[in-house]
């Protein structure tokens, strides 16, 4: 009995039981701060910019959007109760130095299995909605074909069901009454090979919409019409930098949950991965207007190839160039 108090109490540091928590739940809800002001502007900016031709798209983005938010405040939820309830008891535990309590609460308890099954599904859940919006954001800057938005769907159904399956196994092995190094081992190897996955399907997704901008922005400029440079980057770099939050994150996550020790970590960055799930993509929309632009002068791409044949007359491409001209300033009344 000895032997396990004393591995009871090594894991009983004020850093692990209190300073932990804080800095945890401090990040968690200066994050989930500003997350609500994010979303406030997202629904805001999606229900008074519609026009009918995009009602469609703009209420499928703000359903996906207030699920992303509602189920990002659940987390916060059970993550905060959870934390506080593992402070108390294990504050309790090294102030009585009775350590029964804390070891049944770490095998027995069912309120906290049921806590950690919510807190691995719901981050499956929002990774699923988030990508759902980005992938069709992207199908559509990429003139609905079928090659792109095909592959990533695929990719992106594969690695959420990685991420299940690490769920299911992490939720298995705190159930059982032995401690197995073999399934640990499993475990590990699949939450490392979920959040690889996550991260690389994450990034191209964000790399095959920002470069499809660019692309559109050179075809555009090579047939002789003039685009402004700063809005065009600035597309391309609201894309970049939000698209990347998450695979940022989720890396930094992975790094320091399977390297550094309990003492070494300043907080818990997993909450802040499930957080940025949901922010990336509404931060995104906040700004999809201007993706919406893009989409129009796609079009316009395809009607300038179309009329600079040498045989049709220069009057038909004087009109193409006109709607072009027309659609680049709608971009820039947008990005105003």
């Amino acid at each position: 009995m000895s032997d396990s108090t004393d591995d009871v109490t090594s894991i009983l540091s004020v850093q692990y039981t209190v300073i932990f928590s804080i800095a945890t739940l401090s990040a968690i809800y200066f994050v989930y701060g500003l997350y609500v002001l994010l979303f406030g502007a997202a629904v805001y900016l999606m229900r008074s910019r519609q026009q009918r031709n995009e009602r469609l798209n703009w209420n499928l983005y703000l359903s996906l959007t207030v699920i992303l938010f509602v189920f990002s405040t659940v987390y916060v939820v059970i993550e905060t109760v959870s934390l506080v309830r593992d402070s108390i008891i294990r504050f309790t535990a090294v102030k009585t130095r009775d350590y029964e309590p804390l070891v049944d609460y770490w095998t027995h308890d069912g309120y906290k299995t049921a806590s950690v099954a919510f807190v691995l599904l719901i981050p499956i859940i929002l990774n699923i909605t988030a990508e759902a919006m980005l992938i069709h954001r992207c199908y559509l800057i990429w003139s609905s074909s079928k090659r792109v938005g095909l592959p990533l769907v695929v990719a992106s159904v594969l690695t959420n069901i990685i991420g299940v399956v690490d769920a299911v196994l992490i939720l298995v092995d705190i159930n059982s009454e032995s401690s197995n190094l073999d399934s640990d081992n499993v475990g590990k190897a699949v939450g490392v090979v979920y959040g690889t996955t996550s991260v690389i399907v994450n990034s191209v997704l964000t790399l095959l919409t920002a470069g499809r901008i660019w692309w559109i922005h050179r075809q555009v400029r090579a047939h002789g019409v003039h685009t402004s440079d700063k809005l065009m980057h600035s597309v391309s770099r609201i894309i970049l930098e939000s698209g990347l939050l998450y695979p940022a994150m989720s890396m930094i996550n992975l790094i320091t949950f399977y390297t550094a020790t309990i003492d070494d970590l300043p907080l818990d960055f997993g909450p802040l991965v499930t957080l940025s799930a949901g922010i990336a993509p509404t931060l995104i929309m906040v700004r999809a207007r201007l993706g919406k632009s893009v989409e129009s002068l796609q079009d316009k791409v395809s009607d300038i190839r179309f009329t600079s044949q040498p045989r049709l007359q220069e009057g038909t491409i004087t009109i193409s160039r006109a709607q072009v001209h027309s659609t680049i300033a709608i971009m820039e009344v947008d990005s105003g």
